[in-house]
């Protein structure tokens, strides 16, 4: 009889990739307590970053694009039968239907001033056509370009941070950061078509140091 080799967790897979991420960064097992003491601390900064990457990711479930385009085009559709229908028609005898609708034993004049008190004064077309503007903005702001710069903000940036705080020094040969950040990525769960490329991570990099270095001799130059 043979038996299958059970299919590994996905907590323990979660372990695993973290487990590389360590190495990546230089601190593999050890018996030193010191190194010990430094996972600790690293481990509670990295959770922290995928927790919060986890959050916007969890908060961020979109439908796929193409079908808030098609629904984007019905509304134009809706818009222009709306127009011909008549705005006015529309905001007065529709809306006052709808009281109709709810109150069955009100008469002509109650129904009329429901509608001059309680509905809303914009009327259909102005409400769908903003409705229209509010899913063009999305479409031009949620892009892949977006979704880089939130990996940027929450992922890229921190950890970088995080590297430069625990003086961990990148290197071709021994530490190389696109290493480092293969495993990161991997582990906190970022799609590839949204990691950054090795050049985009390198200038952030620069900026970040130049930035730290530039806060450094200011400080200097205030206790001096």
């Amino acid at each position: 009889m043979i038996k299958h080799r059970p299919r590994p967790s996905k907590a323990s897979g979660s372990q695993l990739q973290f487990e590389k991420l360590l190495e990546a960064m230089g601190f593999g097992q050890s018996a030193d307590p010191l190194d010990h003491f430094t996972r600790y601390g690293l481990t509670q900064k990295l959770e922290e970053i995928k927790r919060y990457f986890a959050r916007y990711v969890s908060v961020s479930a979109q439908p796929d694009r193409k079908l808030v385009k098609r629904y984007r085009a019905t509304l134009e559709k809706l818009l222009t039968l709306s127009e011909e229908i008549g705005p006015d028609f529309l905001a007065n005898e529709i809306e006052k239907a709808g009281w109709a609708r709810h109150n069955p034993d009100a008469d002509e004049m109650t129904l009329n001033m429901l509608v001059e008190e309680h509905s809303d004064r914009r009327n259909m077309v102005t409400r769908l056509t903003s409705h229209g503007e509010d899913i063009d903005h999305w479409l031009n702001t949620s892009g892949d370009d977006y979704r880089k710069r939130v990996v940027r903000k929450l992922v890229v940036e921190p950890f970088l941070r995080l590297l430069m705080e625990h003086g961990i020094t990148t290197s071709r040969k021994k530490l190389p950061r696109t290493r480092m950040f293969e495993a990161m990525f991997e582990w906190v769960g970022v799609e590839s078509r949204f990691r950054l490329s090795n050049a985009a991570i390198n200038k952030i990099a620069r900026e970040l140091t130049s930035a730290s270095s530039s806060e450094s001799n200011a400080l200097q130059r205030t206790e001096n």
